[in-house]
């Protein structure tokens, strides 16, 4: 395993797990890293240099410095690898002393977590500020009616879209998903959602029974999407609103291994799957942050 005995080369040396050690607690510029290890800017470059190539940091633009911090993407193998000598070597009374000065550096830096994260707040954790939480809070917002949740699987998103619908149809073909969804449902309390075994291409559903129809990354499942849709649209009552979030068009061979048909969609497809409905809009969204970076797309529209 060439990648990992690699990783574990970088990872033998002292600077480098110094500096891989004080970027856990905060990103950081290369002057405050020579403050704080006390060693010259070249030396510390020179590392961060090995560091970014290895894909274990990487640095953003702050004025005329670069603030260094680590990768969140991270190759499996690398991430491994780190974790364990992070692990191992967390309580070395270097690390231990290049803290305290890192905190004394903060202190007499004045500026708090707010101001030095300023520019790069969409980077930075904040505690109960996750994309998750954001999610479910701007749910709250949200009114679906009488919605239609397109490849449910097990109902994962019970508790998400119930409160907000005044009924809910949770549609998958697998007979093991659907009697997850069945179990969930009745631990759940909900008496005004209900599950069925059918695929995307033949809704058990009236014309108009709907206000929402949701393909929530269930697309790519589907035999024949464009039928799919033009079921979907069926079932719309007019004003009702059609939500796909899939993949952008991919070639990535990681997706098979989840049973996807098919390995995204271009936009143009979906443009002409959804045609005649009014308000059309589609949008591609960034790339995830784990490799291999799947990109989705989310595309939207209202029946006349």
């Amino acid at each position: 395993m060439p990648a990992v005995t690699d990783f574990l080369r970088l990872l033998a040396d002292d600077t480098r797990l110094r500096i891989l050690h004080l970027l856990t607690v905060e990103p950081l510029t290369v002057a405050e890293l020579q403050e704080v290890l006390d060693l010259g800017q070249s030396s510390i470059s020179g590392h961060l240099a090995k560091l970014k190539s290895a894909g274990l940091i990487h640095d953003v633009a702050e004025g005329s410095a670069r603030r260094y911090r680590l990768r969140e993407d991270h190759d499996p193998a690398a991430a491994s690898v780190w974790g364990s000598v992070k692990g191992l070597t967390a309580s070395d009374p270097h690390l231990e002393t290049d803290r305290a000065r890192l905190l004394k550096l903060q202190e007499t830096r004045g500026s708090s977590w707010v101001d030095r994260v300023a520019g790069s707040l969409h980077r930075e954790y904040a505690p109960g500020r996750t994309w998750e939480a954001i999610a479910a809070g701007l749910l709250a917002f949200a009114r679906f009616g009488r919605c239609v949740d397109v490849g449910a699987g097990d109902g994962a998103l019970l508790d998400l879209l119930a409160p907000r619908c005044t009924r809910l149809d949770l549609i998958d073909p697998s007979a093991a998903m659907v009697t997850a969804a069945t179990a969930r449902i009745a631990a759940s309390g909900f008496t005004h959602v209900a599950c069925h075994q059918a695929t995307g291409e033949h809704l058990p559903l009236a014309d108009g029974a709907a206000d929402s129809v949701l393909f929530l990354q269930s697309l790519q499942y589907v035999a024949d999407p464009a039928a799919a849709l033009k079921e979907a649209i069926r079932i719309l009552a007019p004003g009702g609103r059609l939500l796909v979030l899939t993949l952008a068009k991919h070639d990535f061979a990681e997706a098979d291994r989840y049973g996807h048909r098919h390995r995204g969609f271009a936009p143009d497809a979906l443009r002409r799957w959804m045609k005649g409905l009014d308000q059309l809009h589609l949008e591609t969204l960034p790339p995830e942050s784990r490799p291999p970076r799947f990109q989705p797309l989310v595309v939207s529209g209202v029946k006349p």
